[in-house]
């Protein structure tokens, strides 16, 4: 499955920023109600980022997603490993918009499917 979130500039450095690091970077992004269909699909599930009105790149999300009850806002956290980041190379443009959509570009979606980095410690 591929959902797709719009961020600034800021939110995408922070999560890129510890990728030079030893082993697996786990980063989340917390969100009110869970995408339907996470784990549903083929192959792995994708976030795709926009950041200054272009679809900028993907990570691959992991299995598993935290829940937190003490948090009633944003109770879920989708998990991703930061070096999984895959940039897109041309300019796909893009709305802003808010929480996430099913909506992403058909020609990103067909970028291939390459498996997620190894979940090794």
């Amino acid at each position: 499955m591929d959902i797709g979130v719009y961020w600034s500039s800021a939110v995408l450095e922070h999560k890129l920023e510890r990728q030079d690091h030893e082993g697996r970077v786990e980063e989340v992004w917390n969100v009110r109600r869970l995408p339907q269909g996470l784990g549903n699909g083929p192959g792995p599930d994708r976030l795709f980022v926009a950041v200054g009105k272009h679809w900028r790149g993907f990570f691959h999300l992991v299995p598993e997603v935290l829940y937190s009850p003490e948090d009633p806002a944003c109770p879920y956290a989708l998990i991703f490993d930061a070096k999984s980041w895959t940039q897109i190379h041309k300019t796909v443009p893009c709305r802003p918009f808010r929480g996430w959509t099913y909506d992403v570009p058909p020609d990103l979606v067909a970028a291939p499917l390459s498996p997620p980095p190894s979940r090794s410690p």
